[in-house]
């Protein structure tokens, strides 16, 4: 604390010096810059006389020229503040003023400033900066708050589970598995955390059941009667092909379970769903079942409304033959296919766009949701929902020029989608402006840079960024 107040003082002194500098330098005499201008005016009268006499102009111009200049000189007298000036001390003056900057600053750091408070870190700032921002309900400030307080406290159960929980909000179930796994550690394997662990497992697996998952869930089984667990261990044996067993198990939890119960949306419609495929009476699983439930699971679409949803599934095919990036598309198509009991062409809609869109995470998470709306997950799938592997990386480098093309559309289709759902990402926009503009997409990268100044009008520093990075890309 010492130091500061040196270095202040310090401080204070030269700012103090550097202001009464001027009152302190000896007396001096300053000519007025009039007297220079005169000067040069003289000097201009004298060379037109003799570029006169030389022949060099003639009368008339050399008279023009003396009554610019005899104007000149009369405008510079009429500014003239008297010809010199005297500069004095005033040791006085100086001394005062070197008194109010020294008990001005002085008294404004009392006032406002804080000379008791300790030293801020870079890092202490900015996880303030990340509270605020998480007190204003952003997740992810949240998660990187969350994540430092794990790694100040790593064997804090609380701690591990809100982690966890905060990655499976975000659909991040890969990290969210991360997470459960150490809480699971914590709680010195909680059936309840057990469960919510291997569900995080199964949902960054594409729904599919692992075996470690199986294991955990059978594990909790035994200790409790856990709703999730048994879910998930019936559609393990759905996905191994013992759809009677399948059936049965999500009959019982249906029977077991409160008719308004938070699970039990998912559980009815894949009874539907495995029924219609399995060509079962719904009724035998599901006794309540509805009207719209039965008519599903007996996949009906006849009459005009089957005609017009085959008609289109027929433009949908000839769309995506022309333009294979629309994910929404691959849904409807999928969708439809579903709804005339076409089962496998659905199956082959949803494994052309896991294909297309192998390579973009995002998208991929939606065309699994809407397999498992449909039950598409519930029997073996020829794709299975992964992204792209070292293996598939050295692949796609052996591929020709139209496939590798196809590959990059479908990971710029899937960033577009990810901004659709989430425009919060200045980065994000720039990248999606020059990935199309490096595909000669001139009219989408127009549009994307349009869309991205739109969102961000409110905020001329970002939509700056964006315009002076794509600057090249977008006229």
């Amino acid at each position: 604390m010492n130091m500061f107040w040196v270095f202040a003082a310090l401080v204070v002194g030269l700012c103090a010096l550097w202001l009464v500098l001027p009152f302190v330098r000896r007396t001096g005499v300053e000519r007025d810059e009039t007297d220079a201008a005169l000067s040069i005016y003289r000097d201009q009268a004298d060379e037109v006389e003799r570029d006169l006499k030389a022949g060099l102009i003639s009368q008339s111009e050399s008279d023009a020229a003396q009554r610019e200049i005899e104007a000149r000189v009369l405008r510079a007298a009429k500014h003239s503040v008297g010809g010199l000036s005297v500069s004095r001390r005033s040791p006085l003056l100086a001394a005062g003023l070197a008194a109010v900057v020294a008990a001005g600053s002085v008294a404004g750091y009392v006032w406002l400033g804080a000379a008791g408070a300790a030293d801020r870190p870079l890092q202490a700032r900015k996880t303030e900066v990340l509270i605020q921002r998480a007190q204003a309900g952003d997740i992810k400030s949240r998660i990187q708050l969350l994540v430092e307080t794990v790694d100040k406290h790593p064997d804090s159960f609380e701690d591990w589970w809100l982690l966890a929980r905060s990655y499976a909000s975000t659909g991040d179930n890969a990290s969210a598995a991360d997470a459960y796994r150490r809480a699971a550690e914590l709680s010195d394997n909680d059936p309840g955390v057990l469960s919510a662990y291997a569900e995080a497992m199964t949902l960054a697996n594409g729904n599919k059941v692992p075996q470690a998952a199986r294991i955990l869930f059978q594990q909790v089984r035994a200790k409790s009667n856990d709703p999730r667990a048994r879910y998930y261990l019936a559609l393990s044996k759905a996905q191994a092909q013992d759809f009677e067993g399948a059936l049965s198990d999500w009959a019982q939890l249906a029977a077991d379970s409160d008719p308004n119960a938070p699970w039990m949306a998912l559980v009815r419609r894949d009874i539907v769903n495995m029924a219609r495929f399995t060509k079962a009476d719904v009724s035998a699983y599901l006794p309540n079942a509805s009207d719209a439930e039965l008519d599903k699971a007996a996949g009906n679409s006849t009459g005009q409304d089957g005609d017009a949803l085959r008609r289109r599934a027929d433009v949908l095919d000839d769309k995506l033959l022309a333009e294979p990036t629309d994910y929404k598309s691959w849904q409807e198509l999928a969708q439809i296919r579903a709804a005339l009991g076409e089962t496998d062409k659905a199956k082959a809609a949803i494994d052309a766009a896991r294909k297309q869109f192998a390579a973009a995470p995002f998208v991929l998470s939606k065309i699994n949701a809407t397999a498992a709306n449909l039950g598409l997950d519930l029997v073996p799938a020829t794709v299975l929902a992964k992204g792209p592997t070292d293996a598939d990386i050295a692949a796609a480098q052996s591929l020709s020029t139209d496939e590798q093309a196809d590959l990059i559309q479908g990971m710029v289709a899937g960033l577009a989608a990810k901004l659709e759902e989430n425009p919060e990402n200045p980065d994000g926009w720039v990248m999606l402006i020059r990935s199309y503009s490096h595909l000669g997409e001139a009219e989408k990268a127009k549009a994307a840079f349009d869309k991205a100044t739109s969102h961000f009008a409110s905020n001329p520093m970002v939509v700056a960024q964006i315009k002076r990075s794509v600057a090249e890309f977008v006229q």
